[in-house]
Protein backbone atom coordinates (compact mmCIF):
# COMPACT_ATOMS: atom_id res chain seq x y z
CA UNK A 1 0.00 0.00 0.00
CA UNK A 2 1.36 3.58 -0.57
CA UNK A 3 2.61 6.01 1.80
CA UNK A 4 -0.96 8.24 0.38
CA UNK A 5 -3.63 5.92 0.21
CA UNK A 6 -2.46 4.61 3.68
CA UNK A 7 -2.94 8.54 4.98
CA UNK A 8 -6.26 8.11 3.42
CA UNK A 9 -7.56 5.38 5.08
CA UNK A 10 -5.95 6.91 7.94
CA UNK A 11 -7.84 10.32 7.96
CA UNK A 12 -10.74 8.00 7.37
CA UNK A 13 -10.86 5.84 10.24
CA UNK A 14 -9.78 9.35 12.32
CA UNK A 15 -13.19 10.85 10.88
CA UNK A 16 -15.13 7.84 12.06
CA UNK A 17 -13.79 7.77 15.55
CA UNK A 18 -14.68 11.14 15.76
CA UNK A 19 -18.08 10.50 14.22
CA UNK A 20 -18.25 7.69 16.80
CA UNK A 21 -17.38 9.71 19.60
CA UNK A 22 -19.70 12.49 19.10
CA UNK A 23 -23.02 9.40 18.62
CA UNK A 24 -21.87 8.08 22.00
CA UNK A 25 -22.16 11.35 23.95
CA UNK A 26 -25.38 11.87 22.79
CA UNK A 27 -26.74 8.52 24.65
CA UNK A 28 -27.78 8.50 28.04
CA UNK A 29 -24.71 8.64 30.78
CA UNK A 30 -24.64 7.01 34.71
CA UNK A 31 -23.66 9.84 36.94
CA UNK A 32 -19.97 8.45 36.80
CA UNK A 33 -19.83 9.04 33.46
CA UNK A 34 -20.58 5.51 31.85
CA UNK A 35 -22.99 5.74 28.60
CA UNK A 36 -25.37 3.70 27.22
CA UNK A 37 -23.54 3.07 24.03
CA UNK A 38 -19.63 3.83 23.00
CA UNK A 39 -19.84 2.99 19.55
CA UNK A 40 -15.95 5.20 19.57
CA UNK A 41 -14.43 1.52 21.33
CA UNK A 42 -15.83 -0.53 18.19
CA UNK A 43 -14.51 2.06 15.82
CA UNK A 44 -10.82 2.40 17.68
CA UNK A 45 -10.92 -1.39 17.63
CA UNK A 46 -11.77 -1.70 13.83
CA UNK A 47 -9.18 1.02 13.33
CA UNK A 48 -6.25 -1.21 14.50
CA UNK A 49 -7.70 -4.35 13.18
CA UNK A 50 -7.76 -3.40 9.41
CA UNK A 51 -4.42 -1.22 9.11
CA UNK A 52 -2.78 -4.35 10.77
CA UNK A 53 -1.77 -5.88 7.77
CA UNK A 54 -0.22 -3.08 6.69
CA UNK A 55 2.59 -3.51 9.43
CA UNK A 56 2.43 -0.22 10.96
CA UNK A 57 0.09 -0.37 13.84
CA UNK A 58 2.67 1.23 15.68
CA UNK A 59 1.41 4.53 13.70
CA UNK A 60 -1.88 3.41 14.18
CA UNK A 61 -1.70 3.44 17.54
CA UNK A 62 -0.06 6.95 18.23
CA UNK A 63 -2.79 8.50 15.67
CA UNK A 64 -5.50 6.72 17.70
CA UNK A 65 -4.26 8.05 20.39
CA UNK A 66 -3.74 11.77 19.38
CA UNK A 67 -7.72 11.32 17.53
CA UNK A 68 -8.42 10.27 21.37
CA UNK A 69 -7.04 13.56 23.71
CA UNK A 70 -8.30 15.74 20.86
CA UNK A 71 -11.60 14.29 20.89
CA UNK A 72 -14.71 16.34 22.38
CA UNK A 73 -16.05 15.44 25.61
CA UNK A 74 -13.10 15.51 28.23
CA UNK A 75 -12.99 19.15 28.70
CA UNK A 76 -10.84 19.09 31.76
CA UNK A 77 -7.18 19.95 30.46
CA UNK A 78 -4.93 18.15 28.92
CA UNK A 79 -3.58 15.94 31.25
CA UNK A 80 -7.41 14.84 32.40
CA UNK A 81 -7.87 14.21 28.36
CA UNK A 82 -4.37 12.06 28.21
CA UNK A 83 -5.95 10.00 31.12
CA UNK A 84 -9.39 9.69 29.51
CA UNK A 85 -7.85 8.46 26.17
CA UNK A 86 -5.81 5.33 27.65
CA UNK A 87 -8.95 3.08 28.16
CA UNK A 88 -9.96 3.70 24.92
CA UNK A 89 -6.58 3.27 23.00
CA UNK A 90 -5.22 0.29 25.12
CA UNK A 91 -8.56 -1.96 24.42
CA UNK A 92 -8.32 -1.08 20.71
CA UNK A 93 -4.84 -2.51 20.94
CA UNK A 94 -5.43 -5.26 22.57
CA UNK A 95 -8.21 -6.46 20.79
CA UNK A 96 -6.06 -6.20 17.43
CA UNK A 97 -3.44 -8.14 18.82
CA UNK A 98 -5.69 -10.68 20.52
CA UNK A 99 -7.62 -11.11 17.05
CA UNK A 100 -4.50 -11.17 15.27
CA UNK A 101 -2.41 -14.02 17.32
CA UNK A 102 -5.92 -16.14 18.15
CA UNK A 103 -8.39 -16.02 14.39
CA UNK A 104 -6.17 -14.10 12.25
CA UNK A 105 -8.04 -12.92 9.35
CA UNK A 106 -11.01 -14.17 10.68
CA UNK A 107 -13.03 -10.66 10.45
CA UNK A 108 -12.97 -10.70 6.46
CA UNK A 109 -13.41 -14.61 6.59
CA UNK A 110 -9.72 -15.05 5.33
CA UNK A 111 -9.06 -18.99 6.08
CA UNK A 112 -12.01 -20.38 7.35
CA UNK A 113 -11.82 -23.52 5.79
CA UNK A 114 -8.85 -24.11 7.34
CA UNK A 115 -10.81 -23.39 10.95
CA UNK A 116 -13.64 -24.94 12.59
CA UNK A 117 -16.30 -22.34 13.11
CA UNK A 118 -16.82 -23.27 17.22
CA UNK A 119 -13.64 -22.83 18.61
CA UNK A 120 -13.32 -19.74 16.24
CA UNK A 121 -16.29 -17.98 17.32
CA UNK A 122 -15.11 -18.76 20.97
CA UNK A 123 -12.04 -17.21 20.36
CA UNK A 124 -13.49 -14.06 18.67
CA UNK A 125 -15.59 -13.74 22.05
CA UNK A 126 -13.12 -14.32 24.33
CA UNK A 127 -10.52 -11.36 22.76
CA UNK A 128 -13.65 -9.22 22.90
CA UNK A 129 -14.54 -9.85 26.38
CA UNK A 130 -10.98 -9.42 27.91
CA UNK A 131 -10.54 -5.88 25.77
CA UNK A 132 -13.88 -4.92 27.24
CA UNK A 133 -13.01 -6.28 30.60
CA UNK A 134 -9.28 -4.19 30.36
CA UNK A 135 -11.45 -0.96 29.47
CA UNK A 136 -13.54 -1.27 32.60
CA UNK A 137 -10.19 -1.92 34.45
CA UNK A 138 -9.22 1.41 33.28
CA UNK A 139 -12.01 3.18 33.27
CA UNK A 140 -12.10 2.72 37.02
CA UNK A 141 -8.45 3.37 37.50
CA UNK A 142 -9.25 6.74 35.81
CA UNK A 143 -12.50 7.28 37.25
CA UNK A 144 -12.45 5.75 41.05
CA UNK A 145 -16.42 6.82 41.43
CA UNK A 146 -17.15 3.70 38.62
CA UNK A 147 -19.75 1.35 40.51
CA UNK A 148 -18.71 -2.12 40.16
CA UNK A 149 -22.19 -2.67 38.60
CA UNK A 150 -21.47 -0.20 35.79
CA UNK A 151 -18.00 -1.74 35.00
CA UNK A 152 -19.80 -5.00 34.50
CA UNK A 153 -21.93 -3.12 32.04
CA UNK A 154 -18.98 -1.61 30.32
CA UNK A 155 -18.23 -5.31 30.05
CA UNK A 156 -20.61 -6.81 28.27
CA UNK A 157 -21.48 -3.44 26.33
CA UNK A 158 -18.15 -3.10 24.11
CA UNK A 159 -17.83 -7.20 24.22
CA UNK A 160 -21.04 -7.70 22.47
CA UNK A 161 -20.54 -4.76 20.00
CA UNK A 162 -17.00 -6.03 19.47
CA UNK A 163 -18.51 -9.35 18.57
CA UNK A 164 -21.01 -7.96 16.62
CA UNK A 165 -19.16 -6.02 14.65
CA UNK A 166 -16.65 -8.17 13.61
CA UNK A 167 -19.77 -11.04 12.49
CA UNK A 168 -21.25 -8.33 10.73
CA UNK A 169 -18.07 -7.61 8.83
CA UNK A 170 -17.82 -11.33 7.33
CA UNK A 171 -21.16 -11.47 6.53
CA UNK A 172 -20.78 -8.17 4.44
CA UNK A 173 -17.28 -9.91 3.36
CA UNK A 174 -19.33 -13.10 2.31
CA UNK A 175 -22.36 -11.15 0.51
CA UNK A 176 -20.28 -8.58 -1.48
CA UNK A 177 -17.73 -12.15 -2.35
CA UNK A 178 -20.10 -14.20 -3.37
CA UNK A 179 -21.43 -12.71 -6.92
CA UNK A 180 -18.05 -12.56 -7.78
CA UNK A 181 -16.31 -16.23 -8.01
CA UNK A 182 -15.38 -16.49 -11.13
CA UNK A 183 -17.51 -18.70 -14.07
CA UNK A 184 -16.59 -21.97 -14.90
CA UNK A 185 -15.23 -22.04 -18.57
CA UNK A 186 -17.48 -24.27 -20.61
CA UNK A 187 -16.15 -25.43 -24.16
CA UNK A 188 -18.83 -25.37 -26.68
CA UNK A 189 -18.83 -28.17 -29.47
CA UNK A 190 -20.36 -27.60 -32.36
CA UNK A 191 -23.36 -30.39 -33.91
CA UNK A 192 -20.79 -30.41 -37.39
CA UNK A 193 -17.36 -30.56 -35.88
CA UNK A 194 -15.93 -34.02 -37.26
CA UNK A 195 -12.93 -35.55 -35.04
CA UNK A 196 -9.63 -35.51 -35.64
CA UNK A 197 -7.86 -37.40 -37.83
CA UNK A 198 -5.08 -39.05 -36.43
Amino acid sequence: MSLTRYALRTVGFAALYLLATVAGQATAVSDSGVRVLWPAAVAGALWLVAQGRYGRRNLDVIALAVVAVLAPGHGDGLLHSFAQAVPQVVPALLFAWLLDRWVPGYWLGHGDRFRRPGPALARLAAAAALSALAAAVLLQIVSTDLAVGEAGYVVVRDATALMLTVLAARALRRRLTRGQAPAAKTVQFSASSKPIAR
